[in-house]
């Protein structure tokens, strides 16, 4: 199953790659970018232009002493949507403990509205319009998540299917957790993929 989702990915991204520039040349990465986020870093600012599910406002502040699970997605990105009932599980089996799990989107509030009807989300949803939190975050090869501990430390960078009771277990405890290692095929182009995530950002739902 591992496999058949890494092959998902890749093609997926791949037509990302040819809607940006005509080729799929030069937009996925091969190494881990010297600036990505790694366990130990400060977990930078969230700064959302909309929260779709949760509270009105969303900032570290606001979640002091839980462990925040950040996962990053797509409507668009057919992995994004396959992890959701991944991600719902995992909401229901931390519910009324110190996890908050939140989905960071990047596309319009209508849109995502109109999606959470057809394929509901338990997380909070939250949404960087600007691509402030994804650039900061390096978060452009969704799916991808970001686990911070209760101090606002970075405790894992993964793919939101290899969270997990025992990952989250750990970080809960004050535990260094086990996990598959992003590669760099994981990341893209900032730049180039930041161009497709804002035209595709604006897109209004269907209206039907």
């Amino acid at each position: 199953m591992r496999d058949r989702s890494g092959i998902v990915v890749i093609l997926a991204m791949a037509l990302v790659s040819i809607t940006l520039s005509g080729h799929a040349t030069g937009q996925q990465l091969t190494q881990v970018p010297a600036d990505a986020l790694k366990p130990g870093d400060r977990a930078p600012a969230l700064g959302f232009e909309f929260v779709v599910q949760g509270p009105s406002e969303v900032n570290w502040k606001t979640l002091t002493g839980k462990v925040v699970v950040l996962d990053f997605w797509g409507t668009w990105c057919p992995p994004c949507v396959a992890d959701i009932p991944h991600l719902n599980e995992m909401v229901s089996r931390y519910k009324g403990k110190a996890v908050q799990f939140i989905a960071v989107g990047h596309e319009n509030p209508r849109k995502v509205a109109w999606f959470l009807k057809k394929h509901p989300i338990d997380a909070w949803v939250a949404l960087d319009t600007d691509l402030s939190v994804y650039k900061s975050y390096f978060a452009f090869g969704i799916p991808h998540a970001v686990i911070v501990d209760q101090k606002g430390t970075v405790a894992a960078v993964l793919s939101p299917h290899d969270v997990n009771p025992e990952v989250i277990d750990a970080v809960l405890g004050g535990k260094r957790p086990s996990y598959p290692a992003l590669s760099g095929n994981a990341y893209w182009n900032p730049e180039t993929a930041s161009e497709y995530f804002l035209k595709v950002g604006q897109e209004e739902p269907p209206s039907q």
